[in-house]
């Protein structure tokens, strides 16, 4: 054979070089692109598509990268626990599946980023004239395809699943399953976001949860967009907003939009009640608005000054003091049948059972009822069947009642 490095070098490889292999005796030949599927340095050859002469590389079973590679790969979960992931995985009650199940895995060995993806619109128009048609410029895309029809069966669909776990004295850093960031560097939006009109030129939106993939033919409605499930452990806490995290407010001073629905769009507490075979199909509560102008709308605020209820000026309608230790307290009851509805005192413990009506300085009380019996004159011998006790100004006074036939009507 010739000295090693008498032949010229190659500066790339695209496959289709052949390798002299000797063995036992035996020359065979080989295509370098069964040799070494994965070709390394080999340059970009500036299209697409596999009929323009885009080289493809293919493996057909499973690639592991980085620290995956570590795993044996074996049928056997239980016995291939070699990567770093699934020793830690195997040594918990959920076991080590991950790396186990993958047909592609990429697990980093210096704690660095396992799977990066990136794209961008510029190239996406660019290109437009060579691909056909202005693609989208996704990072990072996946499907979860659900077309196991046998029932019952236990197998589920996940476009994407993601677990971060804290492990014991881990209690410095947080630690996220998944964060999602808005890098706005284009100022602000040339429109505004609203429920009628959810993206706007320019807008930057850190999640978009739509339904239906934009497939024009047999879509039908998801069954919801967020849910919050025990698995089994729980949440301390649904949602939360970080003080600062909204335009207008740092949680001290200002206003934040931190929900912004449409009208007719409501919030509902339902019950543990079966209905139709379905529990909690009932609602027990709800909170929703049906005003269709916003000069006849109504806001209601909790402040230190109790519960206000203002027009959308801000304007005062009505309000509820705060009281630190209520001890009597007013309940306003609807009555049916001829029963009145009505205002009540619930007396508490040493309490007093008083109703008290306070008109400003100057004011009086108005009351709209109606009149009978006007210019009749009273016996000088009737007597009130009873007396109405009242307050005014502080000094207990009597009012004389009388019945219809003494007041002639």
């Amino acid at each position: 054979m010739a000295r090693l490095g008498a032949y010229p070098r190659i500066a790339t490889l695209d496959g289709s070089e052949v390798v002299v292999v000797e063995q036992q005796g035996c020359t065979r030949t080989l295509a370098l692109k069964d040799l070494a599927p994965a070709l390394p340095d080999q340059a970009s050859s500036g299209v697409f598509f596999a009929d323009d002469g885009a080289r493809i590389g293919r493996i057909g079973d499973r690639l592991l990268v980085g620290a995956a590679a570590d795993n044996q790969g074996l049928r056997d979960r239980d016995t291939t626990q070699n990567d770093w992931l699934s020793s830690l995985m195997g040594s918990t009650s959920i076991g080590a599946w991950a790396t186990w199940t993958s047909t592609f895995s990429a697990i980093s060995r210096f704690g660095a980023t396992g799977i990066m993806g990136a794209s961008r619109t510029s190239d996406s128009q660019n290109e437009s004239g060579y691909m056909g048609f202005v693609p989208s410029a996704i990072g990072v895309a996946a499907w979860g395809v659900a077309d196991e029809t046998q029932s019952p069966t236990t197998a589920t669909a996940y476009a994407y699943y993601g677990e971060a776990w804290r492990m014991p004295g881990v209690n410095y850093q947080p630690s996220f399953c998944m964060e999602l960031e808005t890098v706005n560097m284009g100022g602000p939006a040339w429109g505004v976001t609203t429920p009628f009109h959810p993206n706007c030129g320019g807008g930057t939106y850190a999640i978009q949860i739509g339904s239906g993939g934009g497939q024009t033919e047999g879509a039908s409605d998801a069954e919801a967009g967020i849910v919050f499930v025990r698995n089994p452990a729980r949440h301390r806490s649904g949602i939360v907003f970080a003080s600062d995290s909204l335009t207008g407010t740092d949680g001290t001073d200002g206003y934040g939009t931190a929900i912004a629905m449409a009208t007719r769009q409501g919030i509902e507490w339902r019950t543990g009640e079966t209905h139709e075979n379905v529990q909690g199909l009932d609602s027990g509560a709800m909170v929703f608005s049906t005003v269709s102008r916003s000069e006849n709308g109504q806001r209601l605020q909790f402040s230190d000054d109790g519960v206000l209820i203002t027009n959308m000026a801000g304007q005062l309608l009505f309000s509820v003091s705060p009281h630190t230790a209520p001890n009597n307290t007013l309940n306003i009851q609807a009555g049916s049948g001829q029963a009145a509805a009505g205002l009540y005192v619930q007396k508490g413990e040493n309490g007093s059972a008083n109703l008290g009506l306070y008109p400003g300085p100057g004011g009086e009380l108005q009351i709209a009822s109606p009149v009978t019996g006007q210019g009749a004159r009273l016996s000088l011998n009737d007597q009130p069947a009873m007396w109405l006790h009242i307050n005014v100004n502080g000094k207990s006074l009597r009012l004389p009642l009388f019945t219809p036939e003494q007041a002639g009507g």
